[in-house]
């Protein structure tokens, strides 16, 4: 849409054959290009801070194949403080990547079927997901991983759903150590007598 902007403001002369409503539409269409152009500048200034930001915070996440600058600033900002996730099954369920049951009448032990959780954080979800999308393209260990999986007869969508919680394994342990590393020793307090 952006080169139709331009190539519609590179040409702008307009004829007074025009209708009103034509005109105004051009016109909309004029300022709609320059918001866009506006908006564009901002957000590669903000990306440009990305990094640096990172790096204050002692963020190793983008050391993972799949994860850039942009995804780990958007793990950082949604899941906050990880220590608030005492195992990495709360913080999976916490983000909507636990397997849910799916059938009741098993009978005894564990059940067999599972469905993908419809709850959870739906922006972490989807940033792991992309994650998994690029990883399953074009990184070896997860290409293996999925193969594995579907030679244990699982689905392609069992596999995704497995390494997804894999992957969001991976994400929180890389929190917690980022987390321990960063938070600076807290003194012992002491008492004036």
């Amino acid at each position: 849409m952006l080169p139709q902007l331009v190539a519609l403001a590179e040409g702008l002369a307009v004829p007074d054959a025009l209708a009103a409503c034509d005109r105004l539409k051009l016109d909309r269409l004029a300022a709609t290009l320059y918001d866009v152009t506006v908006l564009t500048k901002r957000i590669k200034e903000i990306d440009k801070q990305i990094p640096a930001l990172l790096a204050e915070l002692g963020c190793t996440l983008t050391g993972l194949h799949g994860v850039g600058v942009v995804t780990a600033m958007e793990l950082l900002v949604e899941v906050g403080d990880p220590h608030r996730f005492a195992t990495e099954a709360q913080f999976a369920r916490w983000c909507g990547i636990a397997p849910v049951a799916l059938s009741s009448g098993e009978g005894h032990g564990p059940a067999r079927r599972h469905r993908l959780d419809l709850g959870g954080n739906r922006s972490v979800n989807s940033v792991l997901h992309t994650i998994h999308v690029t990883q399953a393209r074009c990184y070896a260990p997860a290409k293996q991983y999925l193969l594995r999986k579907t030679s244990e007869n699982k689905s392609k969508r069992e596999a995704r759903r497995c390494h997804k919680r894999q992957l969001a394994n991976i994400i929180i342990r890389h929190m917690w150590a980022d987390a321990r590393l960063s938070r600076p020793a807290t003194p012992a307090l002491t008492t004036a007598a």
